[in-house]
């Protein structure tokens, strides 16, 4: 069981932003969307997304949706789905001393996967813990 099967959604759907779902069109097929969540703090928020495209190597390939949100566009075997969502943890709670939550979903053109990342990225972040959630 994820966080997401026990996340309350009070919010409307949110529209997939054109540059990420082109972004996504444009990877390779079976390639995964990282929606990491970043600090409320824009300092910590621009050092997070540096040691991001740092530790992924896609500056190319990431896209801030907005001042809390970066999404990355990873060639991501489905099997490796959650170790790389850890490691993205990781390197965001190292960079910026702060416990993070990350979404990993696989965008299909309807509005829900995204929708549901974000409010499980909510409620992690409202748990102040650090956890991994993923939607199929």
């Amino acid at each position: 069981m994820t966080l997401l099967d026990d996340a309350p959604v009070h919010h409307a759907p949110v529209a997939v932003l054109p540059d990420a779902t082109g972004m996504l069109a444009a990877a390779p097929v079976g390639a995964t969307l990282v929606l990491l969540a970043l600090p409320a703090d824009p300092v910590l928020a621009d050092r997070a997304e540096r040691t991001v495209r740092r530790e992924t190597r896609a500056e190319d390939r990431s896209l801030r949706l907005s001042a809390t949100e970066l999404a990355v566009v990873l060639a991501v075997p489905e099997a490796d789905r959650d170790a790389v969502a850890d490691r993205l943890l990781s390197v965001v709670e190292r960079s910026t001393g702060l416990t993070a939550a990350a979404g990993v979903c696989v965008l299909t053109g309807r509005t829900d996967p995204l929708g549901l990342a974000r409010a499980g990225l909510a409620v992690a972040w409202a748990c102040g813990g650090s956890r991994a959630v993923r939607h199929p």
